[in-house]
């Protein structure tokens, strides 16, 4: 097969080339033009589960809600059927009637415009007047003359230097229309800070309060720098003024505020006293502020607390929205030091601030000792979207590292360029495959981080092919007598003995190096496929196109490089240029005797210290183990965030450390730290995700239970059982007030108690009365329960709020009951723990379970569901990162089985591999790594990335013969150079990756740097001593030819000094040929010469210095 490979190759290897190139292109071109090119705008769609058992349950649970909405398959009341069913109707018999006429269609167009009022001002001074006038006018306050100030009170004494400022204010204000009015001034016009628009924290180095005058006046400062630093971005966006179409609104600050208070204009005119006072009134106010006697829209006298406290809001927002949650504390309300103060601006939280974000980040954000550390401008997504694909300079940074490695290694920059072509091509192709034969549409950013993977790895082929196809060429060439000077330049297809020796160069070549990369490929394409049983769309998008990215890129490397080097090697050959030659001479002498030394320094290490290194390394396998493993072990995620930048940019600063300070980010929120798990129980629809799993916009359709049946006497009355039983359990919380529809069942009896015959009106409401008795009759159930929920929803709104438990009409003439929703509140706060979480779910679920096993046949398909998304994405992670790491060392142990044919050989190289991932994924651990989503990839796939350089190693040991030290010193001599310089590409393309400012590259980057490190460590010194120790002698007998062979080897070389004859002694084992080349003397013996590639470089050196210039030949004799 090899042969005629081979010759296929050297007799068309530019028509190969040509097809190749047009068939890759094709393919890597097809899906960017005819497919639509990923996007990353929302770079957390897919980071949920998707195949659980939860996760079953939660999309059949957003099926529910959504078939609920109006004019889907359910209803919640069932006289919305009937309504649209009326309005359907309506509709119909409109359109058939009332079709508009020809020619009338636009006939009054632009006759209702409304006037345009003129007026001179801005606007502004007329909204201020307004309000303020309105504001002080409803306050009822009374002006008195007279008044013995010694009697008068604090708080009446705040309350009107309050009201005299205001005036104060606006007479001014009346005064002077025509000023023009300051960028950063104080106003109430435009509302209360509401998250919708972008904030930013302030907070001061000097470790002072934020609330002294001081600092008040540096913050003015700081914020008028950040009006400033915008320029005509800002007041592009900004949120305009009400009335006006020129003023934007003001910051909402705490300056501001203090200078709204103060009927100051603008937090620049302010003085030590208003700030001083402002102080005094938050500490008086804030105990209405925690009792909630203070609330927001209390400027409107709808509260009753002082009016100081209510005026312009100002106390509520500042407390509310603009300090620290730690000032003004219901445990000490005196508490006046503020560390963090927030300002909100007025521009949108939304991609549209991304302009004057980028002028912030180009800009010191500081003034004196304040600084803004965290910024929320609602940009992470957008932000990301832009900088994964700026940041790819970095991937092509340590792609062009990559490069030169490969240039120097191969001392061609053509096939250089070709081998980046078919690693480009690789990535091309794998898309192409991911997207049609695969079918997979979702395309997670975390594919991109391929591209790094796919770049080492070709480097890594590219040396292995180019170090054996010289080697080989070189021993074959002095087999058969070629001149030094001829080599392979001379030899062309001319004549069949040429063309024999260039097939029988390309076939061992393949040979030996296919086999290699083969395994390799397979070992670290398995370990990316592992993660496809990950339950997390975005894991198993990555494992699907990293491991058809590896494979197809093997594919090319056996037959695109194969094809490159022997065109390049004996078609293209160009001779290079004298003073290019000498350079290229003196840099490879240097760099030979480099790697002589460092060859012989490793085998010298190992073979004297092989004892030192095997426990060494072996403890700290061991230790790391137990950090991985037990303590501290792998740490789960604690928030539901998901990092996208690094820890110190602002937008993860303001997620890390300063959301959870201030009360607004703390309430408002569905759910959150402290609120109480819901307890759900639905019926009559099954719990399955019928969507595609791997694509996370892909729901699914809701299935439906034909099995159900709460009209069934014995389901009602196993049902309000069930109630009653939920209500006993320690789980569950006791609520006041009447529950109407979380246990539908039990009101729906109630219903059913009322009296046959209205007093008043005299209806007959049978049978929905007390005539029937419970359980009730099905037909009886399917009417009555009807006009229960009619008449419920009729409820006021006082007494029932409507949610989602209940019964499910299906929309149709006679609607019945498709499913139903028990709700009930629990005792167990939520929480990011995933061991609280896993007590909860396992306590009801059990219960659960337990009660189903007694439910009649209509009721046994009930499932539990409450708010566990987030634990289930750790339990996820948890499991699902064991697992996949598990079964990729399994997988490479049962490849390396096979590769090795020794089962203590691949024992040992097992155990270099497992502690190489351990150690890697125990440094991460030591580094506050969480086990999230990226991390989850790095840690699964890293024993596939370990076991290479190991089984590098392993299978030139088992190739070698002699005895066990020296074929631990032929592999090291053979497999060192390789890996060191494949280890070195890819974790320097890694190290690259650092400078992002995205934590998903600087994560991969760190992973690459410690995996090949580590691994290449492991499999040198770990590895090959416990080969050394534990090896066997090979049982094979050299041949006596291979002893002379060696011996003359070993003779003629031994004036070179740090030679080692048995550089390819497995080599010669296959190439015993007695090939005549057309041109060779007949006195040439056809004995195979065993040559070290060393050896070529040193005796160069040596025949520089003889006089004889005959061509190198080993007599028999």
């Amino acid at each position: 097969m090899w042969s005629a490979y081979a010759r296929f190759i050297a007799r068309h290897s530019c028509l190969y080339l040509f097809i190749l190139t047009v068939i890759c292109t094709t393919l890597t071109v097809i899906p960017l033009v005819c497919h639509d090119l990923p996007s990353f705008s929302d770079p957390l769609v897919g980071f949920e589960t998707r195949g659980t058992t939860l996760a079953h349950r939660f999309m059949a649970w957003e099926n529910l809600i959504y078939e609920t909405r109006p004019s889907r398959k359910l209803a919640v009341n069932p006289k919305e059927i009937e309504d649209q069913i009326r309005m359907n109707q309506t509709y119909y018999n409109r359109t058939r009637q009332d079709r508009p006429r020809s020619g009338h269609k636009g006939k009054n167009k632009g006759h209702k415009k409304k006037k345009k009022t003129n007026s001179t001002s801005t606007g502004f001074e007329k909204t201020l007047f307004n309000t303020l006038e309105s504001n002080i006018s409803n306050s009822h306050v009374h002006w008195g003359f007279g008044i013995n100030m010694t009697h008068e009170n604090e708080n009446a004494v705040i309350n009107k230097d309050h009201i005299r400022k205001q005036w104060v204010s606006l007479k001014e204000m009346r005064r002077k229309p025509e000023k023009p009015v300051h960028h950063n001034y104080a106003s109430g016009t435009c509302g209360a800070p509401v998250f919708d628009y972008a904030h930013l924290v302030v907070t001061n180095t000097d470790n002072t309060s934020l609330l002294t005058f001081d600092n008040i006046a540096k913050m003015c400062k700081l914020q008028s720098l950040l009006i400033v630093i915008g320029g005509n971005e800002y007041y592009k966006i900004c949120q305009r003024v009400s009335d006006s179409n020129n003023i934007c609104c003001p910051l909402w600050s705490v300056p501001n505020y203090i200078a709204l208070i103060s009927g100051k204009n603008s937090c620049e005119n302010l003085t030590r006293e208003d700030v001083n006072k402002t102080v005094t009134i938050l500490k008086k106010c804030a105990m209405y502020f925690h009792n909630f006697s203070l609330m927001a829209s209390c400027d409107l006298d709808r509260c009753r607390v002082p009016r100081y406290c209510s005026q312009h809001d100002a106390v509520y927002n500042m407390l509310f929205y603009l300090i620290d949650s730690y000032a003004f504390s219901p445990s000490d309300y005196s508490q006046t030091f503020v560390k963090n103060s927030m300002i909100f601006l007025p521009l949108p939280y939304s991609s549209t601030s991304l302009p004057y974000y980028e002028k912030l980040q180009s800009s010191n954000l500081s003034y004196d000792t304040l600084i803004i550390p965290a910024i929320d401008f609602g940009l992470k997504n957008a932000l990301f979207d832009l900088w994964i694909i700026q940041d790819t300079w970095l991937i092509g940074l340590g792609g062009i590292f990559v490069y030169l490695c490969v240039w120097f290694y191969s001392k061609s920059l053509i096939l250089t360029l070709l081998l980046f072509t078919a690693i480009t091509y690789s990535l091309g192709i794998a898309y192409f495959l991911y997207v049609y034969v695969f079918n997979l549409e979702f395309f997670p950013f975390m594919n991109l981080l391929v591209i790094v993977i796919v770049i080492g790895i070709g480097a890594d082929d590219a040396f292995l092919y180019v170090k054996i196809w010289k080697m080989v060429s070189k021993q074959l060439m002095r087999d058969n007598i070629v001149t030094q000077e001829n080599c392979l330049t001379d030899i062309k297809n001319i004549s069949s003995a040429g063309e024999t020796i260039l097939i029988q160069i390309l076939e061992e070549t393949l040979k030996h190096s296919i086999l290699t990369m083969f395994i390799t490929t397979l070992t670290t394409a398995i370990a990316f496929y592992a993660s496809y049983v990950s339950y997390i769309p975005a894991i198993t998008c990555f494992s699907v196109f990293a491991g058809t990215a590896i494979l197809v890129n093997f594919f090319l490397m056996i037959s695109w490089l194969p094809v490159s080097v022997f065109i390049i090697d004996v078609k293209l050959s160009i001779n290079k240029g004298k003073c290019l030659n000498k350079i290229y001479k003196c840099l490879n002498d240097v760099w030979e005797d480099i790697r002589v030394v460092l060859n012989r320094f490793i085998i010298t290490c190992v073979t004297k210290f092989h004892v030192l290194f095997a426990v060494l390394l072996c403890a700290v396998g061991i230790y790391s183990v137990v950090i991985v493993f037990f303590s501290p072990g792998l740490q789960l995620p604690e928030s539901k965030e998901f990092q996208l930048f690094q820890t110190s940019h602002p937008f993860e600063r303001y997620d890390i450390e300063y959301r959870d300070k201030f009360l607004f980010e703390r309430f408002g929120k569905d759910i959150g730290t402290g609120s109480k798990m819901p307890l759900r129980w639905i019926w009559g629809i099954k719990a399955i995700d019928n969507g595609n799993h791997m694509d996370p916009y892909s729901t699914g359709h809701l299935v439906f239970d034909h099995k159900f049946s709460i009209s069934d006497p014995n389901s009602q009355k196993w049902l309000l059982g069930f109630c009653s039983r939920i209500k006993s359990q320690p789980f569950y919380q006791q609520t006041l007030g009447p529950l109407l529809p979380n246990c539908f069942i039990e009101s729906f009896k109630m219903f059913m108690s009322r009296r046959c015959i209205d007093v008043i009106d005299k209806i007959n409401r049978t049978p929905c009365c007390e005539s029937s008795r419970f359980p009730y009759k099905k037909d009886v159930f399917d009417v009555c329960i009807i006009k229960a929920m009619e008449s419920l929803y009729q409820t006021p709104h006082e007494i029932f709020m409507p949610g989602v438990a209940g019964p499910k009409f299906l929309r149709s003439a006679s609607p019945t009951v498709a499913a139903i929703v028990i709700e009930f509140e629990s005792v167990v706060p939520y929480s990011m723990s995933y061991m609280a979480m896993n007590d909860f779910f396992l306590q009801v679920e059990n219960w659960t379970q337990h009660e189903l096993k007694s439910a009649p046949p209509g009721m046994t398909c009930g499932w539990f569901l409450s708010d566990l998304q987030f634990y289930d994405l750790q339990m996820t992670l948890a499991s699902g990162t064991v697992m996949a790491l598990i079964l990729s060392a399994s997988l490479g142990f049962v490849v390396l089985i096979p590769a090795t044919l020794n089962f203590i050989v691949s024992v040992c190289a097992l155990s270099a591999m497992i502690f190489s991932s351990t150690v890697t994924i125990a440094i991460l651990v030591l580094n506050d790594w969480k086990l999230n989503i990226l991390e989850s990839i790095t840690i699964s796939t890293s024993a596939g990335l370990a076991v290479d350089f190991s089984l590098h190693y392993a299978l030139s040991y088992t190739n070698a013969i002699g005895t066990k030290s020296a074929r631990v010193k032929y592999a090291l001599t053979a497999s060192a150079g390789p890996t060191a310089a494949a280890a070195l590409t890819t974790g320097f393309a890694g190290i690259f990756l650092l400078r992002s400012n995205l934590l998903p590259y600087s994560q991969i980057g760190i992973f690459l740097a410690l995996i090949m490190s580590v691994s290449w460590v492991y499999a040198t010194f770990y590895l090959c001593s416990l080969l050394y120790i534990f090896g066997r002698n090979s049982p094979k007998e050299t041949p006596v030819e291979d002893r002379k062979s060696v011996s003359r080897v070993s003779s003629i070389c031994s004036g070179v000094p740090n030679l080692e004859s048995h550089e390819l002694e497995h080599l010669a084992d296959s190439n015993r040929t007695n090939l005549t080349h057309s041109r060779s003397h007949s006195s040439i013996s056809g004995t195979t010469v065993v040559l070290h590639d060393d050896y070529d470089n040193s005796h160069t050196k040596i025949d520089k210095k003889s006089s004889d210039s005959s061509n190198i030949t080993c007599n028999t004799d």
